[in-house]
């Protein structure tokens, strides 16, 4: 009835006419504002000199003996927080940061995480060691291997450190009321954030989410400014705010990406790939435990999901994580299986242009082609067919290298498999009322991604009535006992089945009061349209009169569902780029970008197809303009909208979305996930095409005008 089909948001009506309601827009009678005092530096010895008037908490006011969140001692990245200021607005509270002075201690710091791998320089000096991670995964023999090898592809990638950036930054809001902490986040999981808290603080915590501008990974750690402001709050029993600025926001959060891998890869020359060695190294950023845990998932994840899609035996990828005197990295659009798409790719790529290979023909004598497939270091592939995404994506190959060749373009191609559907669960919470409206909560944390639609597009399709009767809500730790989040392109496919099974167990109930009122046993009665009618003689009963008697009968029609994951699932695809590149002047064009997906069952294709432009941007931003600029004091220096390089609606190419529906999940909903797509492919296509227009290995990113032109690699 819903499912499958293009169904406007019916969260936009609210947003776009000016009724939503982000935290900044919150505000409580005698709110405060709070602002931090940034490190300058990105490793030193501090002092700070309270002043006398005013309202000021210093680091061991926060976290006593520790210098995480607030540093209290020792910083270890430009930006820290390293005290608080809190007055009345938050120009009064800029303004009185002048008032704090600090003594540094300057201290030898590391930005390079080659350097900082021989601990000659120790980025925190309590620790005994920068390396957080060191494993090798490895399959076969490669050395035997290589050496049967017929051409050897060598070098190192670059996988450049971006920023998430979300038009909304980060926010916080807290309020301690005398019995508990009310805390109101920009977060993409208010649960996850409300256990970080509460175990932090040793008090009750309630969260809620308001509406999110956009978070792209940036929000899900518990950042050290809401941990401070959770505490400034329950230490001033006065509502308090904080909203970083942008040149603050882009200095200190959300980080993304810093991945290097060297390289070599044998080939025999008909380009069958018999074994890939690697070295990864991960730059985790400074010694934050929030972030670098989530990060060191990332390492792993890209690390052991290098051999992409492809079927060989012998592989060998040393996975290094390490910490340098750098804003902390963490989750961005992808989370680790970005870097790996890009490495392989890229990889592949330069295989096909030294073997003279079609890069397609290349890809369909490497891929598995038996399913489920477990590759070289363990991660299994759950359900679909590689070689038949290449075979249709030949098509749109020849049709786009046909027009390219007309102008002096080149087309890139590049064919990705992720992981996602994590685990370990998520909730749903369903229940009718007495008038027979349906209200869904769930334990996911939406920020902009339509889920709501997808979420009452399921519970319409169960419980079989109109659409506009289901309200769904999200983001209040009040509402529904505990929940996950959103990442991971795991919403629709966990939150949905569990959302899905809220409903059929609702479902259940509401059949056996209907049988009730209509006198006759559950096996004597139907659930059709949203009502229950007897077999036998056409009697029925209405949901609204169902409702209107449940409890008088005992029953409850509120049903609480968790949803264990059993297995995570693979998305897959090919994506291809059109370039056009301007010899002369550098500038690189994408005329034409098509995407082949294959992601399971497709709620609404409308939302799908949304999540597959915003991702193949994000993707093609990465390849062509984003990056962070640092100097040698590890102070960002693009740090406003105008001068990081995010792409304009112009750089915006025609994009055509394929759903290939070849496989499904074995989830309740059949879906896959999307979400994060078109970042994983987009970058290495639009990489790949202009590799194939310079006819030269391209090993950094992004390739601006000048890098062409200068020769540079």
């Amino acid at each position: 009835m819903y499912v499958g089909k293009p169904i406007r948001r019916i969260e936009d009506p609210r947003l776009i006419t000016g009724r939503g309601t982000y935290v900044d827009d919150l505000e409580l009678p005698g709110t405060l504002f709070v602002t931090f005092l940034r490190s300058q530096y990105p490793h030193a010895k501090i002092k700070v000199s309270q002043p006398k008037d005013g309202v000021f908490f210093l680091g061991d006011a926060i976290n006593p003996k520790e210098d995480f969140p607030m540093a209290n001692v020792e910083v270890t990245y430009v930006g820290q927080p390293i005290a608080a200021v809190v007055a009345k607005d938050r120009y009064d509270a800029y303004d009185r940061l002048e008032a704090l002075d600090v003594d540094y201690e300057r201290l030898p710091h590391v930005l390079d995480p080659q350097e900082s791998l021989k601990n000659e320089v120790k980025v925190y000096t309590k620790n005994d060691s920068n390396i957080k991670l060191d494993y090798t995964w490895k399959s076969g023999n490669v050395d035997a291997a290589l050496k049967t090898a017929e051409v050897i592809i060598e070098g190192t990638l670059s996988n450049q450190r971006v920023i998430a950036n979300p038009l909304e930054t980060r926010g916080a809001m807290a309020y301690f009321d005398g019995t508990r902490l009310n805390f109101w986040s920009s977060t993409q999981s208010a649960h996850y954030l409300r256990r970080n808290l509460t175990k932090f603080l040793g008090v009750d915590v309630h969260v809620v989410q308001p509406d999110v501008g956009g978070a792209f990974g940036s929000k899900i750690i518990t950042h050290p400014e809401e941990f401070a402001l959770a505490k400034i709050a329950l230490l001033l029993r006065r509502p308090v705010k904080w909203i970083p600025t942008r040149s603050e926001e882009m200095q200190t959060a959300g980080h993304g990406r810093d991945k290097s891998l060297q390289f070599k890869a044998g080939f025999k020359r008909d380009g069958t790939l018999v074994a890939l060695q690697g070295q990864l190294i991960g730059d985790l950023g400074a010694p934050y435990e929030e972030a670098n845990g989530d990060e060191l998932g990332n390492v792993k994840s890209s690390s052991r999901m290098i051999p992409g899609p492809y079927k060989f035996r012998d592989a060998l990828i040393r996975g290094i994580a390490v910490n340098t005197n750098k804003t902390p990295t963490t989750s961005y659009r992808g989370a680790g299986r970005p870097e790996a798409t890009y490495f392989i790719e890229r990889i592949m790529n330069m295989a096909a242009m030294e073997l003279n290979l079609d890069p397609i023909e290349l890809r369909e004598r490497n891929v598995s082609r038996e399913m489920p497939y477990k590759n070289p270091f363990g991660i299994t592939y759950d359900s679909g067919d590689f070689l038949e995404s290449l075979k249709r994506a030949r098509k749109y190959y020849e049709e786009m290298a046909a027009e390219a060749s007309k102008i002096g373009g080149c087309v890139g191609v590049a064919m990705y498999v992720e992981i996602s559907g994590f685990g370990p669960w998520e909730t749903s919470r369903v229940f009718m009322k007495s008038d027979g409206r349906v209200y869904v909560f769930t334990g996911s944390g939406p920020h902009g991604q339509g889920d709501a639609t997808a979420f009452a597009q399921i519970a319409a399709d169960e419980l079989e009535i109109p659409l506009e009767n289901i309200e769904v809500k999200w983001g209040d730790t009040d509402l529904i006992t505990d929940g996950i989040g959103t990442w991971g392109s795991r919403t629709v496919t966990v939150g949905g089945s569990a959302v899905k099974g809220a409903c059929q167990e609702l479902k259940k109930r509401l059949t056996e009061v209907g049988a009730k009122l209509l006198n006759s046993d559950v096996e004597e009665v139907d659930y059709k349209e949203g009502k229950v009618k007897n077999k036998k003689d056409g009697r029925e009963v209405s949901l609204k009169d169902i409702a209107s008697k449940a409890y008088e009968l005992g029953y409850s029609l509120e049903v609480s569902y968790s949803y264990p994951v059993k297995q995570i699932t693979s998305p897959y695809g090919v994506h291809i780029a059109s370039i056009d590149l301007d010899k002369e002047t550098g500038e690189v064009k994408i005329n034409k970008y098509v995407a082949i997906d294959d992601v399971g069952n497709v709620i609404n294709p409308l939302l799908a197809e949304g999540q597959i432009h915003g991702g193949v941007l994000q993707g093609l931003a990465q390849a062509l303009s984003e990056t962070a600029l640092m100097n040698e004091q590890g102070q960002i220096l693009n740090t406003s909208l105008s001068d990081y390089g995010f792409p304009k609606s112009k750089h915006a190419p025609r994009i055509q979305w394929i759903s290939l529906g070849l496989a499904k999940s074995n989830s309740p909903t059949g879906t896959k996930g999307i979400g994060e797509a078109g970042a994983i492919a987009g970058t290495p296509a639009v990489m790949n095409g202009v590799e194939m227009c310079m006819r030269r290995k391209l090993l950094g990113m992004p390739v601006l005008p000048q890098t062409l032109l200068g020769g540079e690699g």
